[in-house]
């Protein structure tokens, strides 16, 4: 751990502690959002060969003060045919505050079935990949001493592009237009 990093995680963690009890929880997901909710029962599989489901996310997908801040890897499978635009969104719903954070929303196009490790970062994005956060992925950053963080990855198949440069507006735009979704979650701590 570098020096910046140990006095980073000797100021935070007492904080950390002290909010373990804290949560937005899975019941704030994005993908409870009504505008989310898909119109039929279709689903993707959402997969990665850079950590296992549920497992934990090595360093080098953590954010900038923990780790290297490089996106996973990530394949699906085939959405429905109907399928226009695919939306992506990672967040971590273990935050100690009222909303899950997010890591990462973008827009890919529907004849993706994967993105390599990097390509959904600002500096590196794949063809066919629309960031919706100028910022691009940002890895876990969880707070020290909060304990374990649960960071999900969503995809969701619409059948429509949504309008808009900001994932609030493309929520938005998304109502009633998902045909599909998929998750996968990986762990992360401090």
């Amino acid at each position: 751990m570098n020096p910046l990093m140990r006095i980073v995680t000797m100021l935070l963690t007492p904080v950390g502690i002290a909010l373990r009890g804290r949560r937005a929880g899975a019941e704030q997901s994005i993908a409870l959002r009504p505008e989310l909710t898909p119109t039929g029962t279709t689903a993707v599989k959402l997969t990665s060969t850079s950590f296992r489901p549920d497992g934990e996310l090595p360093l080098r997908h953590a954010g900038p003060l923990f780790g290297d801040n490089v996106s996973p890897q990530l394949a699906w499978t085939r959405p429905p045919v109907s399928t226009k635009s695919l939306l992506v969104v990672v967040e971590d719903i273990d935050v100690p505050s009222k909303d899950p954070h997010i890591h990462l929303a973008a827009l890919l196009d529907p004849t993706l079935r994967t993105v390599s490790e990097g390509e959904l970062n600002r500096r590196k994005t794949a063809p066919g990949v629309r960031l919706l956060d100028p910022r691009g992925y940002q890895g876990p950053s969880a707070l020290p001493g909060h304990g374990d963080h649960h960071y999900v990855f969503h995809l969701f198949a619409l059948d429509k592009v949504p309008s808009g440069d900001t994932l609030s507006r493309a929520i938005e735009s998304a109502a009633g237009h998902v045909i599909a979704h998929g998750e996968l979650t990986g762990t992360a701590r401090n």
